[in-house]
């Protein structure tokens, strides 16, 4: 019930028409089928006003089950010690470390390099403490020892870091992995992506969660989404990165439990229950 009355707050023209489409047929159906009864075996069903009230509540039934969405299913995985999650929610109010997509220049300021809107900036501005001045502070710290190619940018930091490369970000008791996920012009700072990026992306990110996480459970949202515009649709999205973190994991566990959390208005465009079934579930 709690994914229809979110789809209906979340996505009312679509919930009503398969609620709509769902209590007509059922409906439809009902009714030609107690007509055949009445007819060919003379039962004057169609007088109880009683049948009609029946009918009414298993159509209704039928709405919902029709608009209903899950907000959260286990993906199974043939990894006994290993349980993948994708649900819809805030991912800042997740337990343990939340992943957060970054460019390959790690930038920091809000405006044209970092978007207000992007989980990047968001972190930068609601999450840490002394904003961006702690991020580069984390930052350079973490990444120093690591390879990088210097170019010269109008705005935005001169340090370009491979695909993958991830960092730990500490605020108070929450840890963050800002992984270099986009391509970034180094002129407009538009981030730009593909298919490759992504995956390399999140190959980066497994291993170093891998080093980082501690038995914490690891969140990660749409990579490829939103900026980064990999152009395809949120429910291939969910399931590359599911095919990428079963890949890594087989190779050695990442961590014994991880989630794929995705923002509320992707719940009209991801159905859970055919990644579930993708993955061999019911």
């Amino acid at each position: 019930m709690r994914g229809f009355l979110k789809g209906l707050r979340c996505r009312p023209l679509s919930v009503g028409h398969d609620a709509i489409v769902g209590f007509w047929i059922a409906f439809s159906l009902l009714w030609a089928t107690t007509e055949v009864a009445a007819h060919f075996l003379a039962w004057p069903v169609l007088s109880d006003p009683g049948l009609l009230v029946a009918i009414v509540i298993l159509s209704a039934a039928n709405a919902v089950r029709s608009a209903w969405r899950p907000t959260k299913v286990v993906v199974p995985l043939p990894l006994g010690n290993v349980s993948l999650e994708v649900l819809f929610g805030d991912i800042f109010a997740t337990d343990g470390v939340v992943a957060i997509p970054v460019g390959e220049f790690f930038d920091s300021e809000i405006g044209q390099p970092v978007s207000p809107k992007s989980l990047h900036g968001i972190l930068i501005e609601l999450r840490l403490s002394g904003g961006s001045k702690t991020f580069d502070t984390q930052i350079a710290k973490r990444l120093e020892s690591l390879p990088s190619d210097r170019i010269d940018r109008p705005i935005g930091k001169p340090l370009r870091y491979p695909i993958g490369t991830t960092a730990l970000i500490e605020a108070g008791s929450r840890r963050y992995l800002a992984f270099a996920s986009t391509h970034t012009d180094p002129i407009t700072c538009k981030a730009s992506s593909d298919v490759a990026v992504m995956m390399e992306a999140l190959r980066g990110l497994w291993r170093q969660a891998r080093i980082d996480l501690n038995g914490d459970t690891l969140n990660v949202p749409l990579v490829g989404g939103y900026l980064a515009g990999v152009g395809l649709p949120p429910q291939v999205m969910v399931n590359l990165i599911v095919l990428s973190f079963l890949d890594e994991s087989k190779r050695q566990v990442v961590t014994e439990k991880a989630r794929i959390v995705l923002t509320w208005d992707k719940l009209d465009k991801v159905d859970l229950r055919g990644v579930a079934k993708l993955w061999g579930g019911a």
